[in-house]
């Protein structure tokens, strides 16, 4: 009786140390995911090589295995992926790979590769994983949980163990849309409530992503305007702008005594970026409803100060939440004088008008009115 070409395979693999066995096995996985013709069959084939000899997940006969990788192992096995990755020429091959290998039923437990592997190709920088990283991020989502994992992880590696590495300010440059994608989803770690406790981005971050958009006023839609090659057949998500998360990190900056001149720097550099948003109908740029998140955390804060017994008057003069509401009127009127605000525009404004009296906002209030 003959023996099946996929059990010799994984026969002659099982022979190999690690790494050998891993680099022989990404190559068969890459021709079996690029195929023009592929099954269910193949797929499942793919799976088992990469959970067996890629990241060691199961054992030869399909158990999940106890140990992960080692220390060492994990970094022969980003190497064979990092040498992998940069000798494919062809980008929608590279992106169909690169998805295959950390997908969304596997990416959690593989985020720890993932981040490392991204990490060292901004480090260096290496332009083509920056792009499978790209369009991974915006098919599993680019403002999701594992997308702000991955931020996260970078954040670590270049914002706070390590600062000042002067290649990572030349990646707008290098990959645009990475690092559009890398802000939408570093936005979302910050400056969002979670019980009492608040967190703010590190300082070198804050700084680093006022230089981006200061010097790059298309960088925020760059991911949006240059979408990923995918296979054939494959719908490209549409990616969400860091616009919106960052306005927020401007506006409740205030309120948590951050006030540090570089938020109203940033401030300034998201007005001209939205200012640059060309006209599209419909428009894409900010959701409504992510600016009406930050209203609802300027809520909070007002419901607080009542709390403290202030009364109506002392609450609209309290400065900075003067200066809160006057930077979201800014720029909600910039983004709907653009015309790339979509979602619920007119629930947004009605929402605008429950609080407290601010002479930017009830202008942009009328104006938005006038103008339906």
């Amino acid at each position: 009786m003959s023996v099946a070409p996929d059990i010799l395979l994984k026969q002659s693999l099982r022979k190999l140390e690690f790494p050998l066995c891993a680099k022989e096995a990404l190559v068969k996985i890459g021709e079996l995911v690029c195929a023009r013709v592929t099954n269910i069959k193949h797929m499942d084939f793919c799976l088992a090589l990469m959970s067996e000899f890629l990241f060691y997940e199961i054992d030869r006969r399909g158990n999940k295995r106890t140990n992960p990788l080692t220390a060492i192992a994990e970094l022969q096995l980003i190497e064979v992926l990092y040498e992998y990755f940069t000798n494919l020429t062809n980008e929608s091959t590279r992106n169909t790979v690169f998805l295959s290998l950390f997908t969304g039923t596997t990416a959690n437990q593989r985020i720890g590769v993932l981040s490392k592997l991204v990490s060292i190709a901004a480090g260096i920088p290496c332009p083509s994983i920056l792009i499978s990283a790209t369009a991974w991020m915006q098919q599993l989502g680019n403002n999701s949980e594992i997308s702000c994992k991955l931020a996260e992880a970078l954040v670590v590696d270049y914002f706070i163990l390590t600062t000042g590495n002067p290649k990572i300010k030349l990646l707008p440059d290098i990959a645009p849309q990475f690092i559009a994608n890398f802000l939408t989803a570093t936005a979302e770690n910050y400056f969002v409530e979670n019980g009492k406790d608040m967190t703010f981005p590190p300082l070198s971050l804050l700084e680093t992503v006022t230089y981006y958009i200061s010097n790059n006023s298309s960088l925020c839609i760059a991911a949006q305007q240059q979408p990923p090659m995918l296979p054939p057949g494959a719908i490209a998500m549409e990616s969400n702008t860091p616009i919106a998360g960052l306005l927020r990190w401007c506006v409740l900056a205030p309120l948590y005594n951050q006030n540090s001149e570089l938020y109203v720097r940033l401030h300034l550099a998201l007005l001209d970026s939205i200012l640059e948003i060309p006209y599209t109908n419909p428009p894409k740029a900010i959701s409504a409803q992510s600016l009406s998140i930050t209203l609802r955390s300027i809520m909070n804060y007002v419901a607080e100060l009542k709390k403290q017994n202030k009364n109506l008057s002392e609450i609209i003069d309290h400065a900075p939440l003067k200066i809160s509401l006057d930077r979201q009127a800014q720029a909600i009127q910039v983004a709907l004088f653009v015309k790339c605000v979509y979602g619920k525009v007119d629930e947004l404004v009605n929402y605008l008008q429950i609080l407290p009296y601010n002479k930017l906002m009830k202008i942009v209030i009328i104006t938005h009115k006038q103008i339906k």
